[in-house]
């Protein structure tokens, strides 16, 4: 069975408020204030690392970044480029369970899934996120 985090990705600073309460890693994709910072960090009290990408980061206030080190988070730069793949956490890990086990055609027919599409799913399960309705999973 497949690792994984569930990590929130913000790109929009009006959905705060659908954030996942005990997200602990939350990737941001344009720079924000200490005020939005603090909006962020009452919603998700376990939050432990901020990723954004490095002009995100070159953008944030010197005051923005201490706030966050104040407040015992980690800030990163993350490049994780590429759109994810467009299937359930659920599906992808029991076709990564079957596939060991049985033949591309077996599963075809097991999980009413094209042969291709198994392949393909396979093949870009070695990803690092995928999509899973609205939210972002990143795989470890």
């Amino acid at each position: 069975m497949a690792e994984y985090l569930v990590k929130d990705s913000l790109n929009d600073f009006k959905n705060i408020n659908k954030i996942y309460t005990d997200c602990q890693d939350l990737h941001i994709t344009k720079a924000f204030s200490e005020k939005t910072f603090l909006r962020i960090y009452k919603k998700c009290t376990k939050l432990k690392l901020i990723t954004v990408s490095k002009s995100t980061k070159e953008r944030l206030s010197n005051d923005t970044k201490k706030l966050i080190l104040k407040k015992r988070i980690k800030l990163y730069v993350k490049n994780e480029q590429g759109r994810p793949i467009n299937i359930s956490l659920s599906k992808l890990n029991k076709i990564l369970e079957m596939y060991k086990d049985y033949s591309y055609r077996d599963l075809e027919e097991k999980l009413k899934i094209p042969k291709s599409t198994i392949h393909y799913l396979i093949k870009k399960s070695k990803k690092k996120k995928l999509k899973d309705g609205d939210k972002i999973i990143y795989l470890k």
